[in-house]
């Protein structure tokens, strides 16, 4: 009996130090308020903007997947705009973290028969914020007085918004970027394929010949989280349902790693299935004592390593959990033998790269070449926003 009773006991550490953590480790908190807030009069309408700073005064970092605004009692109003990443009207999904803060702006467009200002200063003004942290999508809520507010009619509204030529391309751009080539690309979808890749590598190919005529060949670097959208490894937050599981276990990883995100360890557990990833708790725990980093994910696999939390993609996917690529090194030979450039050497790399200067790479069509790529890549000239730039090519001279 003793002996079974410490084989049960063992069995279950991962599980008592989830439910530990889960009971004493603190999230978010979120707070709102009103910077300012002032009118401008138009010819047949006025304008109220009001400028919110939103702040996180917990421990944990928060997803901000988006806002509202609006009034109590409801009024009608002609236009209602959201500025917040000063280059459109969609909102970028914020990754808040603890002790940060980020402002956004609301321009209520109002018909000048409908309320005038005095009215309009006795209203309530709300804002709705969706967000979530170690715990699922919830909203936070409040609301204002205009009243109390200090509203001044003689300051201008400037936005610093306007839709760019790249927005809506539909061609190629070669950038230059530390002796190596950025392809910026127009959106990607898991609607397209691998065909359509390749045909916009060929398009860079083309435009890089014109540039180096020298060259004999180029490694064409593929980003992770591209391959993994035109295969479908996708899931939006708003319909991933995460289980009683994922929202215990993902409190035993840090904000630094996409697992401590309900919805992101949700879409793994599905992938690798549980047993594999409750069985690599124990040298990941093995590790956090030993102050050694990574043994969890040396047994759980790139799988559970590659993976994208919201916020970790370009848009609309920065709303979406981007999963790792499957059969990466299959993917990119494919990639490679569809590549129409007769008399050229080519090579294809999968490759995940960040801001901090790690890169991995997760697919390739020549390993004898991995450790030149990833000093190529150290920079990150892929970036990890919305450059748009996925694939870089590397010319071999």
């Amino acid at each position: 009996m003793i002996y079974l009773g410490i084989v049960l006991f063992i069995l279950f550490i991962p599980f008592l130090g989830a439910m530990f953590l889960y009971i004493y480790r603190k999230g978010c908190k979120i707070d709102v308020s009103i910077e300012r807030a002032f009118f401008k009069e138009k010819s047949n309408s006025s304008e109220l903007c009001l400028d919110f700073q939103v702040v996180n005064k917990g421990r944990f970092h928060s997803i901000i997947l988006n806002v509202d605004a609006g009034f109590l009692p409801v009024i009608n109003f002609i236009n209602k705009k959201i500025l917040s990443n000063g280059k459109d009207y969609y909102f970028d999904t914020v990754i808040l973290k603890s002790g940060k803060s980020f402002n956004f702006k609301v321009i209520f467009e109002l018909p000048k028969e409908v309320l005038h200002k005095e009215e309009l200063e006795k209203l309530k003004c709300f804002v709705n914020l969706c967000y979530y942290d170690l715990k699922p999508i919830r909203f936070f809520y409040k609301e204002f007085s205009i009243n109390d507010l200090a509203t001044n009619q003689e300051t201008e509204i400037k936005e610093s918004v306007g839709v760019k030529e790249d927005d809506f391309m539909d061609e190629i751009k070669l950038i230059e970027k530390e002796n190596v080539f950025c392809l910026k690309t127009p959106i990607i979808t898991h609607y397209d394929g691998v065909d359509y890749v390749v045909s916009l590598i060929n398009k860079g190919i083309g435009e890089l010949k014109n540039i180096d005529k020298k060259f004999k060949g180029v490694a064409v670097c593929i980003a992770e989280s591209l391959i993994a959208i035109i295969q479908g490894r996708v899931g939006c937050v708003y319909s991933i349902v995460p289980s009683s599981l994922a929202q215990l276990f993902n409190h035993y990883f840090n904000e630094d790693s996409s697992l401590s995100s309900p919805y992101a360890l949700e879409l793994v557990l599905r992938d690798i299935g549980f047993f594999r990833f409750y069985f690599s708790l124990y040298p990941g725990i093995i590790g956090k004592v030993l102050r050694r980093r990574g043994w969890f994910y040396i047994f759980a696999g790139r799988k559970a390593a590659a993976v994208d939390d919201a916020g970790g993609t370009v848009r609309p996917y920065d709303k979406f959990v981007v999963l790792a690529p499957d059969k990466p090194d299959e993917i990119s030979m494919k990639i490679k033998d569809k590549i129409n450039q007769s008399g050229f050497e080519i090579d294809v790399f999968i490759v995940d790269a960040n801001d901090l200067g790690k890169v991995d790479i997760l697919g390739s069509t020549n390993g004898k070449m991995n450790k030149k790529i990833i000093d190529y890549l150290r920079s990150n000239p892929q970036g990890n926003d919305d450059e748009q730039t996925p694939i870089v090519f590397i010319p071999i001279h």
